[in-house]
């Protein structure tokens, strides 16, 4: 009994070591590939870091997602958790980024118009109205923190995770470890992490959510009670509400399941009311907090910002923006070329026939699977009817995105299922999907000829080329990313060569 137990420790420590790894390389990589775009929960994290202010007035006519209230203030389209999440690598890196506009004060003086090579004239519009207001290099360094310090490292942390989860479940660590890096890599979650953004956030915290509520049984897992579990599991998906609505379908799922645990282990009506209780008890603080933005914001707790928010094209289509699933959004969320979940993640697809392999140890459960497609059906029902949705050809996949975690956990039985040269072929194809989309930044086609014809690159480095007239002549003709790329791959055999002895003994 006792070498089993120490057995058990060793392993364990094993696979923390593994998981450490897995974390460091996936920071690495999402940050490198780290996109300067400013969206609008840019702006509230900046005043939330500056000031600690939810009203964002001195950005006004930056985005046009920042409206004015009379007699309240300026504030974003969007609920406030990603923002609230991104202050906190701002207000760090607020010291810093001090530093360096007071060093320099012509990096904070009205600037005159300059050129963007981009054929969206927004970009050009929106670069020179913030060197008009001095704020270009401020909003700049801004996103950098919000994407090296939050979006880069929570993308890591869920491929750590996942592979924690994996290895706890098959015992496996090679098989952990591949289909980590695979999620991380070879799903649009790379592509998503490039800058600050909520449906990202959203995938992680469900991810989190179901690895707490599906952790495999054991002495370990029995150092929590199911009780707690379920609280945090809560507390995840009620975060996941406050960064966005859309979370609204999967955090009605994830109750479901919990009131049937309840049911399952308690064989009762009140059993399964605990259950529900208590994870309804853990998200009620996010949702609270959600209420007091809006209750302080808007004057009203129960009404979003977007029925503030001055009419748009899709605003006046049912309520707000939000109808019942229009047909065209139906298909194009699904396979448009610009933002379809499926064009740019196709093994994803493969994820649909995981209720018909054969069921093996470690694999979900078909309560988990009824899970994973409810959560998915229920966020693509919500995602087709929100109008907004079709604006994602200007900025790719997105709504679909928090769906991911669910779908790959599906997927892995399969692939494991495949001949192993056939699931190399679809591992290898949807990574260069990935990458290519990573680093390019436009919709799939484009992305992967881009790629093919022109080279690597990396979304940095393409936006100093395109400014480089007013920010750095030196680049205005490219500049190749290989020297980076090889300096980032020494920095990832390190980690792998030099932190011990782990994978020696993993089983």
């Amino acid at each position: 009994m006792h070498e089993r137990d120490s057995i058990r420790r060793v392993s364990g420590r094993d696979g923390r070591s593994v998981a450490t790894r897995i974390f460091l390389t996936v920071w690495l990589v999402f940050a490198l590939h780290f996109a300067s775009n400013v969206v609008r929960e840019s702006y509230l994290a900046i005043s939330l870091g500056d000031r600690f202010s939810i009203r964002v007035d001195e950005y006004l006519g930056l985005h046009p997602d920042l409206f004015e209230i009379e007699g309240r203030g300026v504030f974003i389209n969007s609920n406030p958790g990603a923002s609230m999440l991104g202050a906190i690598p701002y207000a760090l890196a607020r010291p810093a980024i001090g530093a360096i506009l007071r060093s320099r004060p012509d990096l904070t003086a009205a600037k005159p118009p300059t050129t963007y090579d981009d054929p969206r004239p927004n970009r050009t519009n929106f670069l020179n109205e913030a060197r008009r207001r001095g704020l270009d290099v401020k909003l700049g360094l801004a996103a950098a923190s919000m994407q090296v310090g939050l979006m880069a490292p929570a993308g890591a942390l869920a491929a750590a995770v996942l592979f924690m989860f994996l290895y706890r479940r098959t015992g496996d660590s090679r098989t952990a470890l591949a289909f980590a890096l695979l999620y991380a890599f070879g799903t649009p979650i790379f592509f998503r992490s490039a800058f600050l953004n909520q449906n990202a956030l959203i995938a992680h915290l469900v991810l989190f959510a179901y690895v707490m509520m599906a952790w495999p049984d054991g002495a370990q897992s029995k150092m929590v009670s199911d009780g707690l579990r379920l609280a945090i599991a809560g507390a995840l998906m009620g975060l996941a509400l406050l960064c966005d609505y859309s979370a609204i379908p999967l955090l009605a799922v994830f109750a479901a399941w919990s009131a049937g645990r309840g049911w399952k282990e308690g064989g009762s009506l009140r059993s399964s009311m605990a259950s529900a209780a208590a994870f309804a008890l853990g998200a009620a603080g996010p949702v609270a907090l959600l209420l007091a933005y809006q209750w302080y914001a808007f004057g009203n707790p129960l009404y979003p910002a977007q029925h503030y928010m001055p009419e748009t094209p899709f605003s006046g289509s049912g309520w707000n923006g939000i109808s019942l699933p229009v047909p065209e959004l139906m298909w194009r969320n699904l396979l448009d070329p610009r933002y379809g979940l499926f064009v740019f993640c196709p093994m994803l697809l493969l994820a649909f026939m995981a209720p018909f392999v054969r069921r093996r140890p470690g694999d979900p459960s078909a309560i988990e699977l009824a899970v994973i497609f409810a959560g998915f059906t229920g966020l693509y029902l919500f995602s087709s009817g929100n109008n907004y949705a079709f604006l994602q050809w200007n900025t790719g996949v997105r709504y679909l995105v928090p769906a991911v975690p669910l779908l790959f956990v599906a997927l892995v039985p399969v692939l494991q299922r495949l001949r192993a040269s056939i699931a190399l072929v679809v591992a290898i194809l949807t990574v260069a999907i990935s990458w290519s989309v990573a680093m390019v930044r436009e919709d799939v086609p484009t992305s992967i000829a881009h790629v093919f014809l022109s080279g690597f690159e990396l979304p940095w480095l393409t936006v100093l080329r395109k400014t480089a007239f007013a920010y750095a002549p030196f680049l205005q003709h490219g500049v190749s990313p290989l020297a980076v790329f090889c300096l980032a791959g020494a920095l990832i055999w390190v980690i792998w060569r030099k932190a011990g002895r782990a994978e020696t003994t993993l089983r």
